[in-house]
């Protein structure tokens, strides 16, 4: 193999074995079609699975020069296993793949021209949301097409002179809290992990956050992506109460060390980052609700995420009422959105009479 990669692909795997297979071979049938074995590597963390991940990780790598692979006997963990393979990869840039997510074709040659030509620290690739209609991704359906809600890319040379240039890029800073949307300068990366660490504990699963939402913030040279090369599967919420409670545990608290990054590092984007995710938060309570989960726990939950996002006061309002009467404002919740809707469109009429004044 060369040692002039370009693009290192790391998948971190548990336990998904199926969804890995599509994944991979995905990569694989693009690398070969647009002959970039000598610029691309992938290489397989497998975090200890209990499912036949092993032996995929050891046939796929012994037919393909281009990939590496690693059966971990203990499970690291997600960041630590992002970590590893880190220290692994070859690669000058970094895309941190899921194993259930996907690449359309072209992503990868389009993602290294982008490299070659504009030499961005970062970059961003919007994405589409699919439901896998199987166990494998091999049928999938879009729910969400054009996330960013862009046609053209983004591209600023200095993230603090030119963030004006993001407005268009809808929510551009979530994706930022997507692996397979994500592709950064190793060194870069690596030079911030520590400084990142003094925020985000290294067991936040969304630990590789940090370096990115500090790099972005002090090197620039952020390219965004338009097209929607990432297919991000939009995980089926089949929990059980203790999973879900898990998954409130994982939201509530992770997010806030990323908030007190992002606070930080980008304090104009902080209310608007934090308020998108206190949004998400009261989704879930609501499909929870629908779930028949026990309703002290979403009471529960609902008064933490009261307390920690106590600075985005429409979402603070619903939650305090999740709290007070969860049924009531899950039936009602509906018809609060057509309200909403509706007060929304009253402003920008009486706003732009205003105007034309």
């Amino acid at each position: 193999m060369s040692n002039d990669i370009l693009l290192s692909i790391i998948i971190p795997t548990f336990n998904r074995v199926s969804f890995l297979e599509t994944a991979v071979n995905c990569f694989v049938d693009q690398i070969k079609a647009d002959r970039l074995e000598s610029a691309v590597e992938v290489i397989i963390g497998n975090n200890a699975s209990e499912d036949a991940t092993s032996a995929f990780v050891n046939h796929i790598k012994a037919r393909y020069d281009f990939i590496n692979g690693f059966n971990h006997p203990r499970n690291l963990g997600f960041s630590k296993n992002v970590e590893f393979l880190l220290k692994e990869a070859r690669g000058k840039h970094i895309l941190i793949c899921g194993d259930d997510d996907l690449l359309r074709n072209g992503a990868i040659a389009y993602i290294l021209k982008c490299i070659e030509e504009k030499k961005p620290n970062f970059i961003l690739i919007n994405t589409s949301n699919i439901l896998s209609l199987d166990n494998a991704n091999r049928d999938f359906k879009i729910i969400l097409e054009n996330r960013l809600k862009i046609s053209k890319n983004i591209f600023m040379e200095n993230f603090q002179r030119d963030r004006g240039l993001l407005k268009p890029a809808r929510n551009w800073l979530y994706l930022t809290n997507f692996i397979t949307a994500v592709v950064f300068k190793k060194d870069l990366f690596e030079a911030e992990l520590v400084n990142a660490k003094q925020y985000i504990r290294p067991e936040n699963t969304f630990a590789f956050q940090g370096p990115i939402i500090i790099g972005i913030s002090k090197y620039g040279k952020l390219l965004i992506i338009a097209e929607c090369f990432a297919l991000h599967r939009k995980t089926e919420p089949h929990w059980t109460d203790e999973n879900a409670q898990a998954i409130f545990f994982m939201d509530l608290f992770y997010s806030t060390e990323i908030s007190s990054l992002i606070k930080k590092y980008m304090p104009d984007e902080y209310k608007k980052y934090k308020k998108l995710y206190a949004t998400f938060i009261m989704e879930e309570f609501m499909i929870e609700i629908k779930r028949k989960m026990k309703i002290l726990t979403i009471r529960k939950f609902a008064w933490i995420a009261f307390c920690k996002n106590f600075d985005c006061f429409p979402e603070n309002i619903k939650f305090l009422s999740m709290v007070a009467a969860p049924k009531l404002i899950t039936r009602v919740a509906p018809k609060l959105q057509t309200y909403k809707k509706l007060i929304n469109k009253m402003v920008t009429y009486i706003g732009k009479k205003d105007y034309e004044k």
